[in-house]
């Protein structure tokens, strides 16, 4: 193959990774639905506030994908050292009271956003296609009692249900912008090597 013939495939190919890069960025996918629900959801369980957590694949930190009051990527917590990233970890629904009394992610959180956390119910989104819990949901501050009811975590599971493969696919985007930010530069140097011998 000649360097016409290579410089032409890489043209094509950088119009693909373009147009792919730009459906992504332009794609608001399941936000809307997302933002519904976590304006829904406290409501439903008498409480205060919801937060829907996607795990990033390479900094092992969660971020608010939505969240009641916050903005998409306003809040990011650590698996290490935070509730949302034991839950992660674990694969394991947690309930905590007497949130006031602990010190964790949520006491920077509360910095940030001027929200106290008193009391909490977090439960793992797991993969539809694959064996890795992907995300979270965390539900704050129960009103009345103060108590998280078994009500209340079977509207949770049903949610938790419904929102699989939404969390999934968000998930699985940061891996693809990640593989095509690598991949742009890859043909970035090809591209300038082509050039070079041209």
């Amino acid at each position: 193959m000649d360097i016409g013939q290579l410089q032409q495939q890489l043209i094509e190919l950088k119009q693909k990774h373009d147009t792919v890069e730009k459906a992504w960025k332009t794609r608001h996918g399941n936000k809307d639905l997302l933002e519904f629900l976590v304006e829904v959801m406290p409501r439903a369980l008498e409480a205060e506030r919801c937060s829907i957590f996607i795990l990033d694949p390479f900094s092992k930190n969660a971020w608010v994908q939505a969240g009641t009051g916050l903005a998409e990527r306003q809040v990011t917590v650590p698996t290490a050292g935070s509730i949302v990233g034991r839950v992660i970890l674990e694969g394991k629904m947690l309930v905590e009271y007497d949130m006031e009394g602990q010190v964790g992610a949520h006491d920077l959180v509360a910095t940030q956003t001027g929200f106290v956390t008193r009391s909490m119910i977090c439960i793992p989104v797991p993969g539809v296609t694959r064996k890795q819990v992907v995300g979270a949901i965390q539900v704050l501050n129960k009103k009345g009692d103060g108590k998280f009811t078994k009500t209340d975590l079977a509207l949770l599971e049903k949610l938790v249900f419904v929102l699989q493969m939404h969390v999934e696919n968000i998930y699985v985007r940061q891996e693809l912008a990640r593989m095509m930010s690598v991949m742009k530069k890859q043909i970035d140097e090809l591209t300038a090597k082509l050039h070079a011998k041209a």
